[in-house]
């Protein structure tokens, strides 16, 4: 039975000077996650060394998995396609695979074993599908008092839209932004990413870090409630206290913001882009020296913040025909060593390819299924007294723990094989043998576009040396 003691011998671990920071390496965690939310929260404590297990359901009629099956590399469908993805490996590295059949009272039986032995449980399905699946934290708390219990959702587990369905496009709504981001005279615009997500997941990770503590002082475990809703709410705070003290609501206005020269300026190179950001009179007045302008300082229409930001259109074509014929880091580099706040806008293989984050050692070389390795980006870039926290390694072929977590519970060899036998517990061969189960999962790409499980599908796609 796990005690508080668990956190004591986990913090111990870091006074030992070892290059990786463990700091959870006693404790174990049931994963009943999916998308993102719940998968950065429990990356991150894996991370931290927890011994995370992730339950996930044998095969159902459909073939989808999930993110498993979310926009394999290359678009390369075929073979064990579930253990392919890049997205799943980025959000579940390190952590473990059980595959059982929850839709089986006897999986949720061994589901609900498994959690009698752990320090946390960790979900982030709408309210009321793990108490249907016979996980009620209410029940799990009074019977396992030592258990913390994270729930992650949408607007939480309560109030009037607490059973509203939610992901990240619907949820960022929720928080007000798209009120702000957009062009002025359009429409509210979503941000590039489903941010919402892993901003809430990393609520999940500091409320369950507390409860931890908590624990450790009393041996009592906690219920903790995170809504993303509220989460994120806190990115608007200029925009509340603008309305609450003025009465007014701010106003979309692409990349500007009064009183600023502020915008992304096209440079030569493929879609190259820099961004410039001039706070105050003497960063602008560095600019236009580091430019070549000091006549702007002498322009009128310039003269001051107010003058500025009304003649911003004039400006920003006048930056624009500077910057359209020159590379985008040269600039960057030519006004901050002027005091002018600028930088490259970066892409994906520039990202991967920056020599500042390689020398902080920011990506793991990991292995994805038979794709190879690629480098995956750290979800804790924290460094304790400059030891890094990589990942624990890949994200785990579907059902590659099974045996080892029902072994774990006590379960004998030939009690396992039984399991397989009736499916209540699946192995990745399991679903290589079975040709339904293959069927399911080869489906026409374009089908997986119906499904939802692919944003799109690039017809001209040709492969690129990684």
């Amino acid at each position: 039975m796990p005690t508080a003691t668990r956190c004591a011998r986990a913090r111990r671990t870091v006074r030992t000077g070892r290059p990786e920071m463990r700091f959870f390496e006693d404790l174990k965690i049931v994963a009943l996650t999916q998308g993102w939310v719940g998968p950065l929260a429990t990356r991150i404590l894996s991370d931290l060394g927890a011994n995370m297990v992730r339950v996930e359901r044998a095969f159902t009629p459909g073939g989808n998995y999930g993110n498993r099956t979310l926009f394999p590399p290359r678009n390369d469908i075929t073979g064990e396609v579930w253990n392919r993805n890049i997205y799943f490996t980025v959000r579940n590295a390190g952590t473990r695979s059980a595959m059982i059949d929850l839709g089986q009272e006897e999986g949720r039986a061994l589901v609900r074993r498994l959690i009698s032995e752990a320090d946390a449980v960790v979900e982030n399905f709408m309210p009321g599908v793990v108490a249907r699946l016979g996980f009620d934290f209410k029940e799990l708390h009074e019977q396992f008092p030592h258990l913390i219990l994270l729930h992650l959702s949408g607007f939480g587990q309560t109030g009037p839209n607490a059973f509203r369905p939610a992901n990240g496009m619907t949820m960022e709504p929720a928080s007000g932004v798209p009120t702000v981001t957009g062009y002025h005279g359009e429409g509210p615009t979503k941000t590039g990413q489903t941010w919402v997500d892993p901003y809430s997941g990393l609520h999940g990770t500091a409320a369950l870090i507390a409860a931890l503590i908590h624990r450790d002082r009393t041996g009592e475990g906690q219920i903790i409630d995170v809504s993303m809703q509220e989460a994120t709410l806190p990115v608007l705070e200029s925009q509340f206290a603008d309305y609450q003290r003025n009465g007014r609501h701010q106003t979309r206005d692409g990349n500007r913001r009064p009183g600023m020269v502020r915008g992304a300026y096209p440079c030569a190179g493929d879609d190259d882009w820099v961004a410039i950001s001039l706070r105050d009179e003497a960063e602008w007045q560095a600019f236009c020296r580091a430019s070549g302008h000091e006549a702007w300082l002498d322009d009128p229409r310039f003269g001051d913040a107010a003058s500025r930001t009304e003649h911003h259109d004039a400006l920003d074509e006048l930056i624009a025909a500077w910057t359209r014929e020159r590379d985008k880091f040269e600039i960057a580099a030519l006004l901050q060593a002027a005091g002018a706040p600028a930088g490259p806008i970066l892409k994906a293989d520039e990202v991967i390819a920056d020599p500042h984050l390689a020398a902080r050692e920011f990506f793991d070389d990991l292995k994805i299924g038979d794709f190879g390795r690629v480098p995956i980006q750290r979800y804790l870039p924290a460094k304790f007294d400059g030891a890094a926290v990589p990942a624990k390694g890949p994200a785990p072929d579907l059902g590659a723990d099974t045996d080892a977590v029902l072994a774990e519970l006590g379960l004998s060899a030939a009690e396992i094989e039984d399991l397989h036998e009736r499916r209540v517990a699946d192995r990745a061969s399991d679903l290589q043998s079975d040709p339904i189960a293959r069927e399911g999962t080869q489906l026409p790409f374009e089908d997986y576009e119906e499904m939802g499980s692919v944003l799109r599908i690039d017809r001209d796609y040709a492969p690129k040396p990684l």
